[in-house]
């Protein structure tokens, strides 16, 4: 039988063996391999980090400026240069680091300029397309909204058809024509410019008329409830052109030109479209 006193003691050797035992166990973050942490060097770290951030930031904007308002006026029209050159630009990002950023050239690595190159890219992407939008620009030219027809102008007449190839059942030669189409922009349509020419292989332009989208309306709102697929949204503005003194012959294929101009910004915006006529016997 045992008293209590021997039972204490021997709990008491078995828990300063078993501490001495679980003493002598490697214990995690000591020489199993765990980095030391160092709250100066992370500090510089970050700094480095958030200086490279706002480094390719304002170089992107730096960029998309001067293509927007020094390389775009100086052209004429759209051209390679004004994607591949800022593109080629991300080359040159490591250099501008190691001159301006020079007292962090150590602490940076590839993932910098791979994380680097990704924020130029879009911060230029981004900045660009608010640049060469509404309002601040426009490179868009103007187009026809939707499909180009013939209207028979008689007031008891319903007759509508689009431009293409007729038959002689159609009537033509009969009918007090008008060509009916929409202009549509992404900024004001009413002030484009619109030049439409009828014209013959070999020959000079049979019928001819010009004028801003605005004033040439016409009488459409007369006939737009009996004319469908020629406006689709509510800011386009319709075309209705009398064709006076016009005559259409069958067997003769005629060619209708529609040329849409305006001044945008940068550079002058322009867009033709081409319509084959003929009236088959």
């Amino acid at each position: 039988m045992v008293d209590l006193s021997t039972a204490l003691a021997a709990a008491a050797a078995s828990d300063k063996r078993r501490a001495s035992r679980d003493g002598d166990k490697k214990r995690p973050g000591g020489k199993v391999g765990t980095e030391p942490f160092d709250p100066a060097d992370h500090v510089i770290k970050e700094k480095a980090d958030a200086a490279s951030m706002w480094l390719v930031i304002c170089y992107a904007i730096l960029v998309s400026l001067v293509m927007r308002f020094v390389i775009m006026p100086a052209m004429d029209g759209p051209g390679n240069v004004l994607w591949s050159l800022p593109l080629l630009l991300i080359l040159t990002i490591p250099t501008i680091h190691r001159v301006l950023l020079k007292k962090y050239e150590d602490r940076y690595t590839f993932g910098n300029w791979f994380r680097a190159t990704f924020l130029y890219s879009f911060t230029w992407l981004a900045l660009c397309l608010i640049l060469v939008n509404p309002p601040l620009a426009d490179i868009s030219p103007p187009q026809v909204a939707e499909n180009t027809v013939l209207i028979d102008l008689d007031s008891n007449s319903t007759w509508n058809h689009p431009v293409g190839d007729f038959s002689e059942s159609d009537n033509l030669t009969e009918r007090q024509l008008g060509l009916a189409f929409a202009i549509r922009d992404n900024f004001d349509a009413s002030d484009v410019n619109v030049s439409v020419t009828i014209s013959t292989t070999g020959e000079n332009n049979l019928f001819s008329k010009s004028g801003s989208a605005d004033s040439m309306r016409g009488e459409w709102d007369n006939y737009s409830s009996n004319v469908s697929n020629v406006m689709g949204r509510s800011t386009d503005v319709p075309i209705l052109i009398v064709l006076d003194g016009f005559t259409i012959s069958e067997d003769q294929p005629y060619t209708i030109t529609i040329t849409l101009s305006q001044d945008g910004v940068p550079w002058h915006l322009e867009q033709e479209y081409t319509h084959r006529l003929i009236v088959n016997s």
